[in-house]
């Protein structure tokens, strides 16, 4: 039998000292929804799914992806915080 995917986004928010309701403000999200990634119910398919993309690619996930402001040029997710 081949191995079983199994989060760690529990463990991930405690060692950054962060509460499920810290992260899902963080994150945008409800705190039930941060609850369910942590138990493995939601989604977790789409994030192993986001690692083997990110480990073919040689990437992280934050360089999957960028964003635009429509109205004017092009602007980086580097560029909003």
């Amino acid at each position: 039998m081949g191995k079983v995917p199994v989060s760690k986004v529990a463990e991930l928010r405690k060692r950054v000292g962060l509460t499920q309701r810290q992260l899902a403000d963080e994150v945008g999200v409800t705190e039930s929804t941060i609850s369910n990634w942590e138990q493995g119910r939601n989604s977790l398919v789409w994030l192993e799914r986001v690692a083997k993309l990110c480990h073919a690619l040689k990437c992280t996930p934050d360089q999957l992806i960028d964003y635009i402001d429509p109205d004017s040029e092009s602007v980086s997710k580097s560029e909003l915080k």
